[in-house]
C-alpha cells in the first residue's frame, strides 16, 4: 500500500504502523514511549501526527498505515504540542542542563560524566550521549520551563546486583515494564503508587532478587533516560563501536553484541534483543575482562619469589624447566572451553614439542567446574587454568600456569604466563548443538597478555621446535579441518542459563567467577543458594558519651549529594582560618580526601565541612552518621585567604563551592569590605545555606540556570549585570566546580579586576611532598596544597587542570565497583553511662 508523509510518497507494509512506516523510509517522528522491541503503546504522545480525515491528533505507534493516507509530522502546531508535552516532563526530570547557554563549553570542559551519587543534571548524567529526552529537547527547540522543576528526592538505589535505579530520571515512559511483560512474560517491575508519588518498582517493597529477576539487562537497554543503568558500563560513556562475537562462559554459544570504548570491552548485550543474555553474558563479562587483578606481565621465580620479566626471559625459564621432562613426565592440563584452533595447537605442543600421551583436556561439568586427574608419572605440567588439586600442585617439580587471572598454582609456578580473554581473542568454538561458532578479536588484552595458542607457540619455539603448526589462524583452522562458523543469532527459545539460575555456569577456566564479578555474589546459583563470602565477624565500635576526635556530630543532606557534616576535631577548629582546608579519610582504606572549611567553633571543638559525593571515599562519608567516627581528619592546611580591606569584594560560589564562602564572608566583612556574594545552582533543588548566606554578606543574590530561583543565569552573568550598571568590585573570589571558576576567569579576562580561584586538584599528603596536587600557574609550578588553594584566575593553566583531575578515573571507577558497605558506630549507653539517654 502506499501513503503520502510530509508529501513524500511512501510504501507500507502490511500490518505496519505510521510510525514504523515513516522511520523505515528514514522520516524522523519524535517519541519516547516506543521501542522496536517493544509493541506499541502510545502513552508519552510525543508521535502525535496529522492525518487528513482524521480528528485530532492521532499517535503514529498505534495507527496503522492505510492506503492513500495523508500524513503530516512536522507542523507548527505538532511542534508546540510536543514541547508542551516534553516541558510537563520535564518538571519531574533533572533538566537545567538543557536550558543552560553555557552547556556545550561545560561538556567539552567535562569529556564524561562526573562520578556522583544522584544525577542532577546532564553534566553528571552517564546517558547524557544516548538520551532520548535530551535528543527530543534539542529537536524541538525546548528551552524554558513554565514553573519550577520538582524533584523528588529519592534516593539512588544501588543495593541490587549490577543495576544502579535512579528514580528521579524517570519519566513513566513504562518501556522497562513492558519489555519485562514481553520477554519474561512476567511483572517483575511494575508501576507503583499513582499521581504524583508514582513510580517504577516491585510490587510489595520486594527487591530484585526477592522478585526472582534473571538479570538479563532488558530493562537496562530500552530505558531512554539512564533512570536505570549498568553499575560498570555507565561509567565509560558512549561505546567507540559495537561488535559481534560468541560468548565462552558456557557452550550455548549465545551471539553477543560488544560495546567498545578504547580498546576494552565496557558493555554486552544481546544480539537478539527479543531473546535475552544471561546474567554472565550481559553483565560479567566486561567486569571480568577489566578486572583490576587480571594477570597481565610474565613472572619467573627466582629464588622463593616471583618476579616480573620480559616475554624472551619468561619464555627461557619455562623452556629451561620444562626440558627435562619431555614424554611421560609431562602433561599439559587445558578445559574445553578453550577456542578449537587453541586446542589444536596445545594438543601439537604436547604431543609433538613435548612428546607426551598426556595431552589432559577437561570437559566442564554443568555449572563450569572441572579438576585434573594426573597420571601418576607426571611431574611436570603446564596448566591454562585453575584446574589442578593443592596436592597435585605440590607433588610436581616443575609448573607452568598460563591464565587470565591467579590463583593459588602461583604459589609454587616457576613461570606464569598472561592469558587474553574471549573477547582478546578470534577463531572458533563448538557449541552444545556441535555447531561451530566464532570468536572475533574485538578488544585489546591487558598490559602484556597474549592467546593461548600464541603463548603455546612461542613456548615451543623456545623448546627449539619452531613452526611446528602455523601461527595464523585461518592456516590453524585449515590444518585442524575446522568447518566454516556462523553466529547463533536466531535462536528458537532463550537459552536455558538465562531463565534458570540452577543452569548457569558458576566456574571458568576453575575460577569462580563470583570471585571476580561482585554482582554474581548475590545471585543464587542453585536454585535459592547464593554464592557468598562469610566476612569475618567484627565487632560495632562502642562510643562514649564524651566526645571524641574525628567523630560526626551532626549530618544532614542539604541539597542532593551534597551533606553537611560537623566534625569534633577541637584541634584544627582552635587554628583555622577562612580559605583552609583539611583532608580527611572515612576509614584505614579511603583515599586522603581534601574539603574546605566550611565553618567552625574553636569553643564547641567542632568543625563544618560541605561533603558531595562523587567517588568512592565520599560515598563512605555520605553513609556514616552522627556518632560514627572517622578514621583521620588533618589540618587547617593550606594558606589561608588573603584578609585585608579591600573595599568591594564580589565573591562567586556554586556546588560544593557555596558553603565554603560562609567563613570567607565572615573575615573579609570584619576586615571592613563591602561583600556581595553570589552564588549559583542549576535549579533551586541544589541552592542551599542561602539564609545563612545572606547573614554574613552585605548584599546576597541567588542565581539558577532554569530560572527557578532568584536570578536566571550563572553568578558570572549577574557580576557582569552589575558591572555594566556601574559597580565598581576591587576584588572577585570563586570558589566552586572548574568549569565554574575557569568561566569567571574568561569572562572577566579583559577586566581590570583581581580575580581569585580556588584549586581543589588531586591531592595526597597535603604538605607539598607528593606531587600530586601541581598545577600551572603563569608559567610555573605550584602545589595547591602549600601555595594554595587560591590562586590568580587568569594565570592558572585550565586545561592542565582539566587532564590531570581525569588522571585516575580508572581507578576511581574500579573502586566505586567494589564498594564495601560502611560499618557504621553508633553511641552506644550502658549501665553506668550517666547522659540519661536510652
Amino acid at each position: 500500500m502506499e501513503l503520502t508523509i510530509n508529501g513524500q510518497r511512501v510504501t507500507a507494509e502490511p500490518n505496519e504502523t505510521v510510525l514504523k512506516c515513516a522511520l523505515r523510509h528514514d522520516i524522523d517522528i519524535p517519541h519516547l514511549c516506543t521501542h522496536p522491541s517493544l509493541p506499541p503503546f502510545g502513552a508519552c504522545r510525543m508521535c502525535m501526527v496529522e492525518i487528513e480525515g482524521m480528528r485530532g491528533y492521532p499517535t503514529a505507534c498505534t495507527t496503522p498505515a492505510a492506503e492513500g493516507m495523508v500524513v503530516r509530522t512536522e507542523t507548527e502546531a505538532l511542534r508546540e504540542l510536543r514541547r508542551n508535552i516534553l516541558g510537563l516532563m520535564m518538571l519531574e526530570h533533572p533538566s537545567a542542563c538543557l536550558l543552560c547557554a553555557r552547556r556545550e563549553q561545560c561538556e567539552e570542559f567535562r569529556p564524561s560524566a562526573e562520578k556522583v551519587g544522584r544525577t542532577t543534571g546532564c553534566h553528571t548524567c552517564n546517558n547524557k550521549e544516548v538520551c532520548d529526552v535530551r535528543k527530543l529537547s534539542e529537536d524541538l527547540g525546548f528551552c524554558e520551563l513554565s514553573v519550577p522543576p520538582l524533584y523528588h528526592f529519592r534516593p539512588l538505589e544501588r543495593s541490587e546486583p549490577f543495576i544502579d535505579r535512579d528514580l528521579n530520571l524517570c519519566i513513566l515512559c513504562g518501556r522497562c515494564v513492558r519489555v519485562c511483560k514481553h520477554q519474561h512474560d512476567t511483572s517483575i517491575i511494575d508501576f507503583v503508587g499513582r499521581s504524583s508519588i508514582a513510580r517504577i518498582g516491585e510490587a510489595f517493597g520486594r527487591t530484585l532478587l526477592d522478585a526472582d529477576c534473571r538479570f538479563c539487562g532488558s530493562c537496562v537497554d530500552v530505558c531512554p533516560t539512564g533512570s536505570l543503568a549498568d553499575r560498570f558500563a555507565k561509567w565509560f560513556g558512549k561505546p567507540d563501536s559495537w561488535a559481534e562475537t560468541t560468548c565462552m562462559f558456557c557452550d550455548a554459544g549465545c551471539a553477543l553484541s560488544v560495546g567498545v570504548e578504547s580498546g576494552k570491552a565496557v558493555v554486552v548485550r544481546a544480539v537478539d534483543p527479543d531473546r535475552p543474555l544471561c546474567v554472565l553474558g550481559r553483565f560479567a563479562t566486561a567486569p571480568f575482562m577489566n578486572g583490576t587483578d587480571r594477570l597481565r606481565v610474565p613472572q619467573v621465580r627466582i629464588g622463593k619469589v616471583l618476579r616480573e620479566v620480559s616475554w624472551d626471559d619468561a619464555l627461557k625459564a619455562a623452556a629451561e624447566k620444562l626440558a627435562p621432562y619431555k614424554g611421560a613426565a609431562f602433561a599439559l592440563v587445558c578445559d574445553a572451553s578453550m577456542p578449537l584452533e587453541d586446542r589444536y595447537v596445545l594438543n601439537k605442543f604436547t604431543t609433538e614439542v613435548m612428546a607426551s600421551p598426556n595431552y589432559i583436556e577437561l570437559a566442564p561439568d554443568a555449572r563450569g567446574s572441572a579438576e585434573a586427574t594426573l597420571p601418576g608419572a607426571v611431574k611436570a605440567v603446564l596448566v591454562t587454568g585453575n584446574f589442578l588439586k593443592e596436592t597435585q600442585r605440590d607433588a610436581l617439580e616443575a609448573l607452568v600456569v598460563q591464565d587470565c587471572y591467579p590463583s593459588a598454582l602461583l604459589d609454587k609456578a616457576d613461570a606464569v604466563f598472561p592469558a587474553a580473554f574471549f573477547t582478546e581473542t578470534d577463531g572458533t568454538i563448538l557449541d552444545s548443538e556441535g555447531v561451530v561458532r566464532p570468536l572475533v578479536r574485538l578488544t585489546t588484552a591487558p598490559g602484556q597478555a597474549r592467546t593461548d595458542r600464541d603463548i603455546v607457540l612461542s613456548l615451543g619455539e623456545a623448546l627449539g621446535a619452531p613452526g611446528f603448526v602455523e601461527k595464523d589462524t585461518a592456516s590453524i583452522a585449515n590444518a585442524a579441518g575446522l568447518p566454516a562458523a556462523a553466529l547463533y543469532t536466531e535462536r528458537a527459545s532463550t537459552p536455558a542459563a538465562a531463565s534458570d539460575p540452577g543452569k548457569r555456569r558458576v566456574w571458568f577456566r576453575g575460577h569462580n567467577l563470583a570471585s571476580m564479578v561482585g554482582g554474581l555474589r548475590s545471585l543464587p546459583v542453585n536454585g535459592d543458594v547464593p554464592i557468598t563470602e562469610q566476612a569475618p565477624a567484627t565487632a560495632t565500635p562502642v562510643l562514649s558519651c564524651e566526645k571524641i576526635p574525628f567523630q560526626i556530630l551532626s549530618k544532614r543532606e542539604i541539597s542532593p549529594n551534597n551533606h553537611e557534616i560537623k566534625f569534633y576535631a577541637p584541634a584544627v577548629a582552635r587554628k583555622a582560618k577562612a580559605g583552609q582546608f583539611v583532608i580527611l579519610m572515612a576509614d584505614a582504606t579511603s583515599e586522603r580526601v581534601p574539603y574546605t572549611l566550611c565553618d567552625w567553633d574553636a569553643s564547641e571543638g567542632a568543625i563544618t565541612l560541605i561533603v558531595q559525593e562523587k567517588g568512592q571515599s565520599s560515598r563512605k562519608l555520605a553513609l556514616m552518621r552522627a556518632g560514627d567516627v572517622a578514621a583521620h581528619i588533618v589540618g587547617p592546611l593550606g594558606t589561608p585567604l588573603e584578609i585585608d580591606k579591600f573595599g568591594t569584594v564580589v565573591l562567586l560560589g556554586g556546588c560544593y563551592g557555596i558553603g565554603a564562602h560562609i567563613a570567607n564572608a565572615k573575615a573579609l566583612r570584619a576586615a571592613g569590605n563591602h561583600v556581595i556574594l553570589i552564588v549559583e545552582a542549576r535549579s533551586h533543588y541544589l541552592h542551599y545555606y542561602q539564609e545563612e548566606l545572606a547573614s554574613v554578606a552585605d548584599e546576597f543574590i541567588a542565581s539558577t540556570i532554569d530560572g527557578s530561583n532568584g536570578v536566571k543565569g550563572h553568578s558570572i552573568d549577574v557580576l557582569l549585570g552589575k558591572l555594566k550598571q556601574g559597580l565598581k568590585v576591587d576584588r572577585v573570589i570563586a570558589v566552586g566546580c572548574p568549569f565554574m571558576m575557569k568561566t569567571v576567569a574568561d569572562e572577566t579576562g579583559s577586566l581590570d579586576i583581581p580575580v581569585w580561584a580556588a584549586l581543589n586538584p588531586i591531592m595526597l599528603d597535603g604538605t607539598g611532598m607528593c606531587g600530586a596536587c601541581r598545577v600551572t600557574v603563569d608559567g610555573k609550578t605550584k602545589f595547591a596544597c602549600v601555595d594554595g588553594p587560591f590562586f590568580d584566575a587568569h594565570l592558572i593553566d585550565w586545561e592542565e587542570l582539566k587532564d590531570r583531575r581525569s588522571a585516575y578515573s580508572e581507578a576511581e571507577i574500579g573502586s566505586l565497583l567494589t564498594t564495601e558497605p560502611v560499618v557504621h558506630a553508633h553511641h552506644a549507653h550502658g549501665q553506668g553511662c550517666g547522659c540519661g539517654k536510652a
